[in-house]
């Protein structure tokens, strides 16, 4: 329970943070709906983390190509920075940008061990995954959707968001959610599942060991 909390408040304040840059800008973008593209290349990346408003999906190739589908005047906005072994994909900070049409990210990858989600953006994995370690967190109502194999898959969510892993084959699993999200999974030795909320964790699979805890509404259930 207390770990619970504490990811909560990790992932809430991450939200705030977003939410803070468009409250407090000094400038204001409007998409002038005319779409261009543009390539980008960064150094190579372990860990991805989205915020704003955008699909970005992961496709397979060369990691550091990262293609970009956005209004003109506000593609200058758009930062892709690598941080450590970071990608960051967001809005510059002190701009409040307001989209007329959808802005469409493709990041080539060749594995990645963690995604980070803020806001109403979703990530799509497009690309097979095959990974020994893999995590995922939301903080706010976007989406993500992953399909391959992982041998631990850690799932968290503060918000509204969903993640969407039937696709996603995983020996153990640990998901927890802070809010009303859901969490979809398929697993086939451990599950651990936690709700704090009106959220709900379905699992198909025939694990040997489910650890679960509900606190509120929410349900944990067996979808087979």
């Amino acid at each position: 329970m207390k770990k619970t909390l504490q990811l909560l408040l990790i992932l809430s304040s991450f939200t705030i943070s977003m939410q803070g840059q468009s409250w407090w800008s000094s400038k204001m973008i409007q998409g002038n709906g005319n779409l261009t593209t543009t390539n980008r290349t960064v150094k190579k990346f372990d860990n991805l983390s989205v915020g704003g408003s955008m699909n970005v999906n992961l496709i397979d190739g060369k990691e550091g190509y990262i293609r970009i589908e956005a209004e003109e005047n506000i593609m200058p906005y758009i930062e892709t920075i690598v941080e450590g072994r970071n990608l960051k994909i967001r809005f510059k900070k002190n701009i409040s940008i307001r989209t007329n049409k959808k802005i469409e990210v493709n990041v080539a990858i060749e594995d990645i061990s963690s995604m980070a989600l803020g806001g109403s953006g979703n990530i799509n994995v497009l690309k097979t995954l095959k990974e020994e370690e893999l995590s995922v967190s939301i903080s706010g109502s976007g989406n993500i959707n992953l399909k391959g194999k992982a041998k631990s898959f850690d799932a968290a969510i503060a918000g509204s968001g969903n993640v969407s892993a039937y696709k996603l084959k995983a020996h153990n699993v640990k998901a927890r959610i802070a809010g009303s999200g859901d969490i979809k999974v398929t697993v086939s030795d451990k599950i651990k599942a936690t709700v704090v909320g009106s959220g709900n964790i379905y699992y198909k699979g025939h694990p040997d060991k489910i650890d679960t805890t509900s606190l509120g509404s929410g349900d944990i259930e067996d979808r087979n």
